[in-house]
This record gives C-alpha cells, structure tokens and sequence, in this order.
C-alpha cells in the first residue's frame, strides 16, 4: 500500500492549471472543462493529475477509467492495481495497491456536528462519550475517516449501512454483513486525519509528499 498527499493550493495559478490540462488525455479535459463549480473543477483537475502521475511512476503511461455499479473507479486495463482518492481541505490523497483499498482525509475542524449519535452507530457513539473533551475531536475524526474509508472500500452503496457497522475496533479485523473484511489503518497529518480500508492487515500507512514541480518540472 502506498499513499500519496498533494496541495491543491499549488493548482490555483490558472496559468499553471492550463498547463496541467493540456497533459491530461482528451477525454479528462472535456469532462474537467465541462464542471461548473470551480472548486470541484480544481479539485477534479488535480485528481486526475495525481493519478496519472502515480500511474506513470509504476510504469502504466496510459489507462482506462471504469465505474463499478456504485459509482467507484477503477483502471479496466491495468489488473490487479487498485487506488482511491480523497479530498478535505487544501489536500488530496491517493491510496494505491495491490489489493482493493479505501481511504478518506478529512480536516479536523473545531465544531463537531451537533449531533454525532446521528452519524456513528451505537457502538461508535458509546465509545466517542467516554473521551474526554479535550479528545472528542480526535476521536470523532478517527471514527468518521474510517467510516468513511471502508464506504469508500466497496462504494457508495453502503452509505445506506453506514450506522450499521461499527469502526472503534482500532486495527482490529472488521466485517460488513454481505462485504469482505478490511482492516483500518488511521493516523494523525497536521490537522487532518488519514484513513485507510484495505485487505492488507500489516500495512504502513506512511505518507509521501508529492509536490507540483515533482509532477511538472
């Protein structure tokens, strides 16, 4: 498994966007071209980027993106090479591996959500109301990018279960009803918190920085 983090601030130069576009197959720039929102056409830019890079760092110069029945991606071309992106913030992060793989980044803001039983199942939220105040956020970012993570494992389906599993387990080995088992791997970046889903039980979620003159000198 390997993990890849890169600032979009970098992608905000609309000079430099435009040099970016134009190595990007047909195809991604005409669906980038076609986004209204400018954020998510930012973010859905340096997405594609990023995974062209990583792809071509593994000797793969090109590839077909397919979507599964819940809308994940995955290369149709390229065999047994999985990868899942995430976005918060300022910065995107790209899992990639050998073995089906989710992960989720989100930025550790100050204000929970005003009601956490909501979003976290039972077992989840018990488990949240023994932290102390001090430790709630961390704790509730742990517990929401795992939850997160292991949706984004098998697609967005399972967002309707989403309360039905629980993911306080830490490393421990987790089962969906009806899905195959993953394993969490979570940890700490600056104010963001990294999670990742994958049938890989003795990972290294270590995180490697991946800069813009990297990917166009």
């Amino acid at each position: 498994m390997e993990v890849y983090l890169f600032s979009l601030t970098s992608l905000q130069n609309e000079h430099m966007q435009q040099k970016v576009m134009k190595q990007l197959p047909e195809s991604d720039r005409i669906y980038i071209e076609g986004i209204k929102s400018q954020k998510k056409r930012l973010t859905s830019l340096g997405g594609r980027m990023l995974l062209q890079y990583i792809a071509r760092m593994h000797g793969f110069e090109a590839f077909h993106l397919m979507y599964g029945e819940n809308g994940k991606p995955y290369f149709s071309d390229i065999p047994d090479v999985f990868f899942n992106i995430s976005h918060s913030g300022e910065y995107l992060i790209l899992a990639w591996s050998h073995k089906e793989i989710g992960i989720d980044i989100e930025q550790m803001r100050n204000v929970l959500p005003k009601f956490p039983e909501k979003m976290l199942s039972p077992t989840d939220f018990s488990y949240w109301q023994k932290h102390s105040d001090l430790e709630k956020k961390k704790c509730f970012f742990e517990l929401w990018t795992r939850k997160e993570s292991i949706i984004k494992f098998h697609g967005g389906s399972i967002f309707q279960k989403a309360k039905e599993f629980s993911v306080s387990d830490g490393n421990q080995f987790l089962t969906c009803v009806g899905t195959p088992a993953a394993y969490f791997h979570t940890c700490p970046w600056n104010d963001y918190m990294i999670s990742v889903s994958t049938l890989e039980e003795k990972a290294d979620l270590s995180i490697q920085i991946v800069t813009l003159q990297e990917i166009i000198p």
